[in-house]
């Protein structure tokens, strides 16, 4: 403001003089963001939190008269992925408020990808211990990506029996930022095949001939016995000794045993 003071007299013109009472023009605010940040998926919430709250204070400004700021900053974005845009105040009693804005964002959790095993089935007849190793490999075949603290597991419980049978097992994947994704797969054992046994048919010789030859032709009888079939089978007969040359009969009951069938 510039001031003319004036002294009038009566025995002389006016006499004037001037001066300036100034004040300084008032800074103007100069307002700067945090830059935009990006965090990665599956740290903790608390980690996310406190990223968020140590970026919120990477604003800065300056000037102003009786500046101060503020922003309308709520939670951090969900450590499952998210963003949150902030947006931040100066008001001074010299200037319009200053705002400005920027973005803090989680990237996006990696979406669970889970592959059963292949379907697989095994000849009958190997043994217990040869099926459960099997079996047990064959759990450990699933493929898993993706997820967050991502756990699998399965519901199987224990491997078909070696004469035949069939497990279907499903394999569960926990994450902290999904629902559980499942799959399933089957572990087969093909059936024991049944035993089927023929007999020789009743066989009758001439008397009169040696027992030497009776015998002969008694036990090559007894080996016409024939079967298939069956695990680890094996034939027995309860024959004894060939009938008397001079006649009689002998009845012989052959007998398949195996381990999978009675």
């Amino acid at each position: 403001t510039t001031v003319t003071w004036t002294v009038t007299s009566s025995c002389q013109a006016p006499v004037t003089c001037s001066a300036s009472f100034t004040v300084t023009a008032a800074p103007a605010v100069v307002l700067t963001c945090p830059t935009n940040q990006s965090v990665a998926a599956c740290q903790s919430q608390s980690a996310v939190d406190a990223a968020f709250n140590s970026w919120l204070t990477t604003v800065s400004f300056s000037g102003g008269c009786n500046a101060a700021i503020s922003n309308n900053a709520g939670a951090a974005p969900n450590a499952c992925g998210g963003s949150t845009t902030v947006t931040w105040t100066v008001t001074s009693s010299c200037q319009a408020p200053v705002t400005c804005s920027a973005s803090f964002t989680v990237a996006a959790a990696p979406a669970v990808a889970l592959s059963c095993p292949p379907n697989r089935t095994r000849p009958s007849c190997l043994t217990q211990a040869g099926i459960d190793n099997n079996f047990a490999n064959w759990l450990t075949l699933y493929t898993l990506s993706g997820g967050c603290n991502a756990a699998i597991s399965n519901n199987n419980t224990g491997a078909p029996n070696r004469c035949g049978g069939s497990t279907t097992v499903t394999f569960t994947v926990t994450s902290s930022c999904e629902s559980p994704v499942t799959c399933t797969a089957s572990y087969t054992v093909t059936a024991a095949p049944p035993v089927v046994l023929n007999c020789p048919a009743n066989q009758t010789e001439a008397a009169c001939q040696t027992q030497t030859a009776i015998n002969n032709a008694f036990n090559t009888w007894l080996a016409s016995a024939s079967f298939s079939g069956g695990c680890d089978a094996a034939i027995s007969n309860n024959a004894g000794t060939a009938p008397n040359a001079c006649g009689g009969s002998t009845t012989v009951t052959w007998t398949v045993t195996s381990s999978c069938q009675a």
